[in-house]
């Protein structure tokens, strides 16, 4: 778990780490009342890009963002579901599991970066920033 803070929250008091390699901040934590699994699906913000999990994956499979924008997993799989972790393939970054409702929020730096879920291998996805 390099780096990640577990029970900060993504909106309303982010709880901050500074983390080395490919990512300026990230923190894990359950959301707060403005950010649910329902709200994910809405367009986002424009500094933010948001990447759902459910059914066993990341949707979308590939996310493209400008440089400095929040990348925002949110795990909407149903109660119960073991949870997921998204893994940079690189060693850049390695969230805790997290379990339903629960967020992952990252600011990556330019570049691509492929990634996938330590519990389910064959989950995989791509963060391009530009």
């Amino acid at each position: 778990m390099r780096g990640a803070t577990r029970g900060g929250l993504w909106l309303g008091g982010l709880g901050l780490a500074v983390a080395a390699a490919c990512f300026s901040e990230r923190s894990a934590g359950p959301p707060d009342t403005d950010l649910t699994c329902a709200r994910a699906v809405q367009p986002p913000g424009p500094d933010t890009a948001f990447v759902v999990i459910q059914g066993f994956a990341f949707n979308p499979g590939v996310t493209q963002v400008a440089a400095g924008t929040r990348v925002v997993w949110i795990n909407c799989e149903p109660a119960g579901t073991p949870g997921h972790t998204t893994t940079a393939t690189s060693g850049a970054w390695d969230s805790p599991t997290l379990t339903s409702g629960e967020v992952l929020s990252a600011v990556p730096a330019v570049g691509s970066h492929d990634y996938y879920c330590r519990v389910h291998p064959f989950m995989t996805g791509q963060v391009v920033v530009q």
